[in-house]
């Protein structure tokens, strides 16, 4: 095992043209070296098989021919017979026992032979280098003596010594002979292995898999070049893809470090605060504008030590939607208050949006932090403004009426009392005057329904906006009366908010439906869907249409669109609407055409305040 395992590793490192001589040598040694040896053997038994029925028959002759001699007891004719056997070199003894076991004669090849030692029956047996063979002499079927023969086993010897040589000479030849015959043809195996070694060394140290190996037979050499070949054309075709993906890569990175300049030197020119932060939340970048602020450095701050300078009113609001953004991939925005370094808190404007790769993964988010304090001042400013011009409107509206109700009722004096006494400019005059106060205190109540739209409470209570509508039209039924209007309803929903600001949008939309309408029966129809969090609810009309050019127009204070005797009003209706739908955080708008009649959409929020979502959008459909 050790020999082979040491003939293995020795042959290992050696070159193929070596391996493959000694292989066909080896091989070649081997089969005559077992062909001889089986040759030798087989010829060995064989040979001493032959020998034993040889010796056997010659015995048998031999015991025949001596019955007379030994019956008469002539010596000199049985030494005459026994040395015949002179001609069988290899006998060394012949010799011929009485029954008592007595010698009669002998025949004994040289002085160092001796007679074996009388063995009555018939038997052969074989000790160190002879074999003797006992054969009875027989007379009339009895025995009459013994006849003993001892022959050498080297013939044997000899025999195997012959063979050995020519098989020895054999194997010489023959390995000599395999030997040149595997020096002649041992290229057709080591120069296709050589070529490709040339070819795989090439590759290695120039690294040009451009190279090819040289196929120079058909047989699996052959098929393992090209599939080699194979090999070089799919790494070169990889090589030039990895190469090509490489520079992509590489502009790729290079676009990426000068976006990546680009967005901080915009981060840093910037007057508000940026920062990004990875996809868990923690912010990772500040720009200059947050450490002027703060008075810290990015240490301190970065992660979630931002959170150190929120307000304490704002701090758990803030996180919770900061978390819920991180949560759902949502914008983030809020209005909360920074601690400055000074220890004064500002309002500011807080948005992030997320940045996503093509699987639509969020990889980072990038946010902004607007210093919003003057203008949050100024709204306060303006929200007590116009409480205050509210509360005037409201005061003047409501003192005026006194003034204007003595200017009706006196004129209505002077037209009773004076009727006669005036003459025609007179009588005209004191009409403008009479007219003038009717359109003056319409104008004051109207201005005064405004005002308490503005300033009334907002409710939350649940309300069956069908059983609001109702109450709507029975407000309205001399109008629907005079104006033989038909007025349709599909199923409408429970809101959340005032009745009476409900009331209000139903009576003022159905009444301004009424006052537009054409040639035909008016017919108005109301309805709501779901939009999201919020119910959109139409009122649609078959009127007279209104121009898309003025139909943002029509919902400001005071802004009518037609001004002759037969459209009345002071054109406060839609402002009203437009006021109420504002304060519960709705829209309203139309969609009309001229003679084509209107929609009017508004919104109002599905859900109490308590249970609304933060954002809510309304939807114009």
């Amino acid at each position: 095992m050790n020999r082979r395992a040491t003939t293995t590793s020795v042959l290992r490192n050696k070159p193929i043209r070596q391996k493959l001589v000694f292989i066909a040598m080896a091989t070649t040694a081997i089969a005559l070296l077992v062909a001889g040896f089986s040759i030798v053997v087989a010829d060995s038994l064989l040979f001493r098989l032959y020998l034993d029925r040889d010796l056997s028959a010659l015995a048998k002759i031999v015991a025949d021919n001596s019955t007379g001699a030994l019956a008469f007891g002539d010596t000199d004719a049985a030494d005459q017979i026994l040395g015949a056997l002179r001609a069988r070199p290899h006998l060394a003894a012949a010799c011929l026992y009485r029954t008592d076991g007595t010698l009669f004669a002998r025949y004994l090849r040289d002085a160092s032979s001796l007679c074996p030692v009388a063995v009555p029956r018939e038997e052969i047996t074989r000790t160190g280098k002879q074999i003797t063979f006992t054969e009875p002499v027989m007379l009339k079927g009895a025995p009459i003596g013994t006849l003993m023969f001892s022959y050498d086993f080297v013939v044997i010897s000899e025999r195997v010594r012959f063979y050995g040589a020519i098989v020895i000479g054999v194997l010489l030849g023959a390995s000599l002979l395999a030997y040149l015959l595997a020096s002649r043809l041992r290229s057709l195996i080591e120069t296709p292995i050589s070529r490709l070694l040339l070819a795989t060394t090439a590759v290695s140290k120039t690294g040009d898999y451009t190279i090819r190996a040289q196929k120079l037979t058909g047989d699996e050499l052959g098929v393992l070049v090209e599939r080699f070949n194979e090999m070089l054309e799919g790494i070169q075709r990889r090589e030039g893809d990895l190469r090509a993906a490489l520079v992509a890569r590489d502009v790729a990175l290079l676009e990426v470090r000068q976006e990546r300049e680009r967005f901080r030197f915009l981060a840093e020119s910037m007057p508000q605060k940026i920062f990004t932060a990875n996809q868990r939340g923690e912010v990772d970048y500040f720009n200059h504008q947050w450490f002027e602020f703060t008075g810290l450095p990015f240490s301190e701050i970065k992660d979630w030590g931002w959170t150190q300078f929120i307000h304490p009113d704002d701090l758990q609001g803030n996180v919770d939607s900061w978390k819920r953004s991180i949560e759902t991939g949502e914008p983030f925005i809020f209005e909360h208050r920074f601690r400055r370094a000074d220890g004064r808190y500002r309002w500011h404007l807080s948005r992030a949006h997320a940045m996503r790769n093509a699987n639509g993964e969020i990889t980072m988010w990038i946010g902004s932090n607007t210093d919003i304090h003057e203008q949050k001042e100024k709204e306060e400013a303006l929200r007590r403004a116009n409480e205050d011009l509210e509360q005037f409107a409201y005061s003047a509206s409501h003192d005026l009426q006194e003034p204007i109700r003595n200017v009706s009722i006196y004129s209505e004096i002077v037209a009773r009392r004076y009727h006669s006494v005036l003459d025609a400019d007179g009588q005209q005059f004191l009409q403008f005057i009479r007219e003038g106060g009717r359109r003056l205190s319409t104008l004051v109540q109207d201005l005064l329904a405004y005002t308490r739209a503005s300033m009334a409470d907002l409710t939350e209570t649940p309300v069956e906006s069908s059983a609001v509508l109702h109450k709507s039209l029975a407000n309205l039924s001399e109008a629907i009366r005079e104006t033989d209007a038909k007025i349709t309803c599909d199923p409408l929903p429970r809101v959340y908010m005032g009745e009476a600001h409900l009331e209000q949008l139903f009576q003022n939309l159905i009444s301004n439906a009424l006052k537009y309408r054409s040639a035909e029966r008016p017919h108005v129809h109301i309805t709501a869907a779901s939009r999201g969090a919020l119910w959109c609810f139409s009122v649609q009309d078959n009127g007279i249409g209104i121009d898309p050019r003025y139909k943002d127009r029509i919902f400001g204070v005071f802004k009518r669109l037609h001004h002759d005797r037969d459209y009345t009003g002071t054109g406060i209706g839609l402002a009203i609407c437009q006021r109420v739908v504002e304060r519960y955080g709705g829209r309203i708008w139309v969609e009309s055409q001229p003679g084509r009649g209107a929609i009017f959409f508004f919104t109002v929020p599905r859900f109490a305040s308590s249970n609304r979502p933060e954002a809510v959008e309304s939807v114009a459909g």
